[in-house]
C-alpha cells in the first residue's frame, strides 16, 4: 500500500488533464475537487501503473478509472483501445452511460458488448473504449483474436467476484490472457475491501490503494426490536457514535418502523432477505403500511404519488408477461414498495430499478443479488436475513461478511444524504453481540481462485479448467504442454495452488480432452524442445512433503463420465413401432480413461474440429460430448442402425436440458407424478441420461420447455410448474444457445453427414426446428409468422386462427377486408398492421432475389 508523507492534491488542476475532461466534470458532474482516495490512486493510474483500487461503495472508484481510461488514451495510449469489464448486463449499460458522457468530451467512441445482438458488431469494431461482460468478452477473444492487438488499457469493476464460482474463473483467465498477451498493458481493477487484498494486488503487480473513506458517513448498527444502536461508523475519520434510540411502533414489526422512520427522514429504504418468498411478503406488507399511513395521515405524502404509484404499476400490465409473481407486484407498487428478484424479467427489474432511483418507490425488498453491482443506493438499508439454505450443508449458513458490507454498503445516497443508516436485525442481546462480532468488526474473507475445484477427484469435476485448457489450444494459441504450464502459472490459482498439483490437474485435464475428442496429441515437438532449452532455468529449492493432496491419490481410479453407453431401453429391447422420427413439421461421455503419466512438456497439441466448434460456440466441453454423442444416437436411429429409438422434439430439448450448461428446475410436490411418466413414457426419444443423474429436475425443465412451445401461457406456466417469469426466461435463453450449438456442431461434423446425406438434413431441419420454436415460444405452424417485426406468438396465432396466413407471402397478400379485420382485434391497430404487411412485403422481396 503506498505512503506519503503528506495527502496529495486533490484539485483538478493538478492532476494534467485535458481541459475539456476537467470543465466536464465540473459542469456536467458538479464534481469541483477529489475525494481522498481518489487523489492517492489516481497520479498512480494516470501514469500508467496497475492499480488495485479497495474502497466502500460510492466513494468513487469508478472515476479514477475513466479519467485514466480518456487521459491516456488521448496521450501516451493515442490509437489504442481500453476494455471496461464488469459482471453483470445491467451494470454494463449504467457504465456505458457515464463513459460517453466523458468520453465525447475529448472525441473517443464507446461500444457495448454484452449479447449476440447484430447491432452490436459495429459498435465493438470502431469503439476506443468497450464496456464488456467477461463472459461476451472471453468469448470473443475466442473467435477474433486480434482484437487484443490494440489493448492498452484494462478495468475490472467489481474485481472481488474473483471469488464467484460462477464468473470468477472467467474472470481470472480473462485478465492473464491479456496479460499473456499484451504484458505492457494496464490493469486498474476496482474491488470491495476483501481479506487480502494485498496478494492479490501482487498477483497483478499492482499499486494498491485501501481506504474505509466514505462521501457519506454511514452508520452501521443492530436492531434489536425497535432498539437501534450504531456499533461502528465510517466516513471522514472525525465521526463518533451516536447514542441508540428507540424507535416508534410495534415491537413485532421493526421493518414497518424501519420504514416509517425512513419516510418521515425524508430517506428511501433497502431490505435484504434470503428468499423470493420473504421478498414478495415483506413487499406486500410494507406496502399495506404505507397505505394505512396515507388513510391515517401520519405522514405528509407528495401530491400525485399514489397516481406515480399507479403509472408504475400500468408498466408492467403493459409489459406483456403477466404471471402471479408480475400481479404481485403490481399490487405492492400500488403501495410504493416493490421486490426485486431473479423470478422477475429483465424488464420488470429495471421499472423496479428506475422507480427507485427516481425516488417514486420508499422501498425495495430484495435479494442479495441486487448488492452485486447495480447501483441503488438507499438513505436506509435494512440486513434481514444473515443466514441462507445451502444444499450442501442440509442447513443454513451465515452469509459471508463480504456479502453483508456490500448490502450494507448501499447505504448513503451521495448528494442527497449526509449520512446513511444500516441495520442487521437481531432477536435477543446475545445474537446482537455475535452479529457485531462477526459482521461489523469482523474482517472480510479471503478471495481464492475458483478456476480449479478444490475437491475434484476427477477432470469432468473441474469443468472451469476443462474448459479454459480447452479455450487456450483451440483458440489461444497455447499449443503444448510448455506453453499451458507457463500460461497457467501466471494465473491467480497458482498463486494458491502448489506447482506440481496444478501440473498434476493440467495433465488430467488434457487426458480428459484427448479421450474425448477434443484435441490431438500431435508427439513431442523439436521446435518446442528447442525453445525450452533455450529458456534460462530457474532453479528451485525441493519442497518434499510426506502426504500428496488427497485427489492425487485416486488418479488411478478416475473413471469419467460413463455417458457414451446407451440410453436405459426398457421395454425388453423390443423394436419401436412407428416411424424413427416425429413430431416435426418438416419430416456419456466417452469410455473410461486411465490416467496417464505426467505429459512431456514438449508434447504438441492441436484441436479437432469438435474442440475447435465447443471452444468458438463458448460450451463446456462435457456439453459438447454429450451434444455430439446424442446426435451420434439420433442419426443411428435416421438410418436405420437404431430400429428401438424414435427423435422427437422431446428428444432435443431433453439432449440439451442434460448438459452441464442448462440450470435444471427444482421438482414440487405436485410435480413429480408428471416428471415420472414423462420419464417412462417417452423412454425411446432419450438421446442420453442426465450428466448428474439428477433425472427429475433436468425432465421438468424439458417439460417447462415443452409448455413454452406448446404456446402455453407465462402465468399459466407459473402456475402449473411454479417457475417464475424469470426462470422461465432464464431457461428459454439458455436452451435457445444450446439448440443453437447443436445445430452448429450438427451441420459442421462431416462424420455425421457421411452416414447418409439425406437423413442429415432431416435431422439439421429438425434441431433448426425446435431451435426457432423455444426461441419464440411457438408450435410449428407459427414459425413462418413470429419472425415479423411486430408479430409475437399471441399476434401470430390471431392471425392464423381469424385469417388462415401461414407465412410472410400471405401476410403481404391481405386484402383490404382482411387488414381491417385485424385491425379490430384487441392489441392490434391499424398502423400496426400497415407495419407488419409493409415488413412482409420486404420479406418476401428478399426471399425471391
Amino acid at each position: 500500500m503506498t505512503q506519503s508523507a503528506e495527502p496529495p492534491s486533490r484539485r483538478l488542476e493538478d492532476l494534467g488533464l485535458d481541459e475539456r475532461i476537467v470543465s466536464m466534470l465540473r459542469e456536467n458532474w458538479g464534481i469541483e475537487e477529489l475525494f481522498p482516495p481518489q487523489a492517492e490512486a489516481l497520479p498512480h493510474a494516470l501514469s500508467g501503473r496497475n492499480v488495485m483500487l479497495t474502497i466502500p461503495t460510492a466513494s468513487g472508484k469508478s472515476l479514477v478509472a475513466y479519467l485514466a481510461i480518456v487521459h491516456r488514451l488521448i496521450s501516451d495510449l493515442e490509437g489504442a483501445r481500453a476494455l471496461y469489464v464488469v459482471p453483470l448486463k445491467a451494470l454494463a449499460t449504467e457504465k456505458v452511460a457515464e463513459l460517453r458522457e466523458i468520453a465525447s468530451a475529448v472525441g473517443l467512441r464507446v461500444g457495448l458488448a454484452i449479447g449476440d445482438r447484430g447491432s452490436e458488431t459495429g459498435m465493438i469494431e470502431e469503439a476506443d473504449i468497450l464496456v464488456c461482460t467477461s463472459e461476451k468478452l472471453d468469448s470473443l477473444l475466442r473467435t477474433r483474436s486480434e482484437m487484443m492487438d490494440r489493448v492498452g488499457i484494462v478495468v475490472s469493476d467489481e474485481f472481488h467476484l474473483l471469488h464467484d464460482p460462477g464468473r470468477g474463473p472467467t474472470l481470472e483467465v480473462l485478465l492473464s490472457r491479456i496479460r499473456h498477451r499484451r504484458p505492457e498493458a494496464q490493469i486498474i481493477a476496482l474491488s470491495a475491501t476483501v481479506g487480502n487484498a494485498t496478494e492479490m494486488a501482487e498477483w497483478l503487480d499492482s499499486e494498491l490503494i485501501v481506504s474505509d473513506w466514505r462521501p457519506v458517513t454511514l452508520r452501521y448498527g443492530i436492531l434489536t426490536g425497535l432498539d437501534a444502536k450504531v456499533h461502528r461508523v465510517d466516513g471522514s475519520g472525525e465521526e463518533v457514535v451516536p447514542e441508540s434510540r428507540e424507535l416508534e411502533g410495534k415491537t413485532t414489526r421493526p421493518l414497518q418502523a424501519v420504514l416509517q422512520d425512513t419516510i418521515q427522514n425524508g430517506g428511501q429504504l433497502l431490505v435484504f432477505v434470503s428468499s423470493r418468498a420473504s421478498a414478495q411478503k415483506e413487499a406486500r406488507e410494507l406496502s399495506k403500511h404505507i397505505r394505512r399511513m396515507l388513510i391515517e395521515g401520519s405522514h405528509d405524502f407528495d401530491d400525485g404519488i399514489v397516481e406515480r404509484w399507479g403509472d408504475i404499476a400500468d408498466r408492467l400490465d403493459g409489459s406483456g408477461d403477466s404471471s402471479a409473481t408480475v400481479g404481485s407486484l403490481e399490487s405492492s407498487l400500488r403501495g410504493g414498495v416493490a421486490f426485486h428478484h431473479a423470478g422477475l424479467t429483465s424488464k420488470h427489474r429495471n421499472i423496479v430499478e428506475d422507480s427507485f432511483r427516481s425516488g417514486d418507490l420508499y422501498c425495495v425488498v430484495a435479494t442479495p443479488t441486487l448488492a452485486q453491482g447495480v447501483n441503488l443506493p438507499a438513505r436506509t438499508v435494512v440486513v434481514r436475513d444473515y443466514r441462507r439454505w445451502s444444499a450442501a450443508a442440509g442447513t443454513t449458513m451465515p452469509l459471508p461478511v463480504l456479502e453483508i458490507l456490500q448490502m450494507m454498503g448501499r447505504a448513503g445516497r451521495p448528494k442527497y444524504d449526509d449520512v446513511g443508516e444500516a441495520w442487521l436485525l437481531a432477536k435477543s442481546r446475545d445474537e446482537e453481540s455475535h452479529l457485531v462480532d462477526l459482521y461489523l468488526h469482523g474482517e472480510p474473507e479471503e478471495v481464492t481462485s475458483k478456476l480449479a475445484n478444490p475437491n475434484a477427484l476427477r477432470a469432468e469435476e473441474d469443468p472451469a479448467l476443462l474448459t479454459h485448457v480447452l479455450s487456450m489450444v483451440a483458440t489461444g494459441g497455447t499449443a503444448d504442454r510448455d506453453a499451458l504450464g507457463k500460461f497457467f502459472s501466471k494465473t491467480f490459482l497458482a498463486t494458491q495452488l502448489d506447482s506440481e498439483s496444478l501440473a498434476a490437474r493440467i495433465d488430467d485435464v488434457v487426458s480428459w480432452l484427448t479421450s474425448n475428442g477434443m484435441i490431438d496429441r500431435l508427439g513431442e515437438s523439436d521446435e518446442v524442445r528447442a525453445r525450452i532449452l533455450e529458456e534460462p532455468s530457474v532453479e528451485q529449492s525441493e519442497d518434499w512433503e510426506d502426504e500428496l493432496p488427497s485427489w492425487v491419490g485416486s488418479a488411478s481410479e478416475v473413471t469419467g463420465l460413463d455417458v457414451a453407453s446407451e440410453p436405459n431401453r426398457g421395454y425388453g429391447e423390443r423394436p419401436r413401432r412407428g416411424p424413427p422420427i416425429f413430431g416435426f413439421r418438416k419430416a456419456s461421455v466417452h469410455d473410461s480413461y486411465e490416467a496417464d503419466p505426467p505429459e512431456s512438456p514438449s508434447m504438441a497439441y492441436n484441436a479437432t474440429p469438435l474442440g475447435k466448434r465447443v471452444a468458438q460456440l463458448y460450451l463446456n466441453p462435457i456439453s459438447g460430448r454429450i451434444i455430439r454423442d446424442g446426435l451420434g444416437r439420433a442419426m443411428a436411429t435416421l438410418t436405420g442402425e437404431d430400429d428401438y429409438g424414435q427423435v422427437s422434439p422431446l428428444s432435443l430439448l431433453h439432449l440439451v436440458s442434460c448438459t452441464p450448461d442448462f440450470l435444471p428446475l427444482w421438482p414440487r410436490k405436485g410435480d413429480y407424478d408428471a416428471i415420472q411418466a414423462a420419464l417412462h413414457g417417452h423412454e425411446r426419444e432419450f438421446l442420453t441420461e442426465a450428466v448428474d443423474l439428477d433425472e427429475e429436475r433436468r425432465m421438468k425443465g424439458v417439460l417447462v420447455l415443452q409448455s413454452w412451445t406448446e404456446e402455453t401461457r407465462v402465468e399459466h406456466v407459473e402456475r402449473d410448474w411454479g417457475v417464475q417469469p424469470g426462470d422461465l426466461r432464464g431457461r428459454v435463453e439458455l436452451a435457445e444457445w444450446l439448440l443453437y450449438a447443436t445445430r452448429r456442431i450438427l451441420a459442421e461434423d462431416e462424420k455425421l453427414s457421411s452416414m447418409d446425406r439425406n437423413a442429415h438434413r432431416t435431422l439439421v431441419e429438425a434441431v433448426d426446428e425446435i431451435h426457432r420454436r423455444v426461441r419464440y415460444g411457438c408450435k410449428a405452424d407459427l414459425l413462418g409468422l413470429v419472425a415479423l417485426r411486430g408479430v409475437g406468438r399471441s399476434r401470430a396465432r390471431q392471425m392464423v386462427d381469424l385469417l388462415g396466413v401461414s407465412n410472410a407471402a400471405d401476410v403481404a397478400a391481405l386484402t383490404e377486408r382482411d387488414i381491417q379485420k385485424l385491425s379490430d382485434l384487441r392489441g392490434w391497430s391499424p398502423q400496426l398492421v400497415d407495419g407488419v404487411v409493409t415488413t412482409a412485403g420486404r420479406a418476401v422481396r428478399r426471399g425471391s432475389r
